[in-house]
């Protein structure tokens, strides 16, 4: 039983990936160009009136308490943030043709958004409100992962466990399109999450005659 001081909280965190390699391989000043438009571009793509916990040099650690945001409006941030993401990667195509051929064309610098369901507790340091609790930590831990696309989705178990209408999840998110998958991080176990490409995430919603009639089996992810 959850303890009754933790607070019920949807967190959303938009990572770049290929960061690593990106900061090491990139002259300084452009590098920490790109990636501060791309941090300040996301931040600024908040739909669901989330708050900013950090912003952890490569990821935009994004949280609400209350109310569970509808699925499609979860949908619609994810996508938003995808776009505005890849329209600011694009626009160095004109401004750094060079430095863009180079190090940001073919997705070498992609965007993971996980999606997470939990329980936090907030705590004041030095005026400043600070998230502690094992979902806190687990969806860091989530943040390292062996799916190979550059640019997806990741939806917790916890999240897709906890939507009261699960039919809306597939209207949403292309469910034919999504995996499954799962991790083994120590003191958690085997996390289980499904996972989806945002490039196949063109269009999230479907029309109600192209729905399926019953949820497609989900591909597994190869171990």
């Amino acid at each position: 039983m959850k303890n009754k001081s933790l607070v019920p909280v949807f967190f959303c965190i938009p990572d770049l990936t290929g960061f690593t390699k990106f900061i090491t391989s990139t002259e300084t000043v452009f590098a920490n160009q790109v990636i501060t438009d791309l941090l300040n571009q996301i931040v600024s793509s908040n739909m669901l009136d989330m708050k900013v916990a950090e912003v952890e040099g490569d990821a935009v650690f994004f949280y609400r308490t209350g109310r569970l945001p509808a699925v499609g409006k979860v949908a619609k941030q994810c996508k938003n943030i995808y776009d505005t993401f890849k329209e600011k990667i694009d626009s160095y195509q004109t401004s750094h043709p060079e430095e863009y051929q180079q190090f940001l064309a073919d997705e070498q610098l992609g965007i993971k958004i996980v999606i997470h369901f939990g329980h936090i507790s907030l705590v004041k340091i030095e005026g400043r409100t600070k998230l502690m609790g094992e979902d806190v930590i687990l969806v860091h831990k989530l943040l390292k992962n062996g799916i190979p696309e550059p640019n997806y989705i990741l939806l917790t178990d916890n999240y897709t466990l906890k939507l009261k209408d699960k039919k809306t999840v597939k209207n949403w998110f292309n469910w034919e399109s999504v995996k499954k998958g799962s991790e083994q991080y120590e003191h958690f176990g085997l996390t289980h999450y499904s996972y989806i490409s945002l490039v196949d995430c063109k269009n999230f919603k479907k029309k109600k005659s192209q729905l399926p009639k019953s949820l497609p089996r989900i591909i597994s992810n190869p171990s």
